[in-house]
């Protein structure tokens, strides 16, 4: 399986394509919240290994700071 993104209409593959798939004619399915992501889950996995995080001083700060700007932005976007 190749994942792929729909991009202002156009298709972009997130993954190479087979040499021998070349002129074949597919067919693109959106996924659904119950389709597997193995790398999501291999990535999940990885992380939980790695054990909780640990923030260095002023690391939680600039963290709460920047998504609460990123938060006021997208609503200024939202508003125009």
């Amino acid at each position: 399986m190749i994942q792929a993104r729909i991009h202002q209409g156009r298709i972009e593959a997130q993954d190479p394509i087979p040499e021998d798939w070349e002129g074949q004619l597919v067919k693109i399915v959106p996924l659904t919240p119950d389709d597997p992501l193995p790398d999501l889950e291999a990535c999940l996995t990885a992380l939980e290994v790695l054990g909780p995080m640990e923030f260095d001083p002023g690391e939680r700060e600039l963290a709460a700071q920047t998504l609460a700007e990123m938060d006021r932005l997208s609503r200024q976007a939202m508003h125009a």
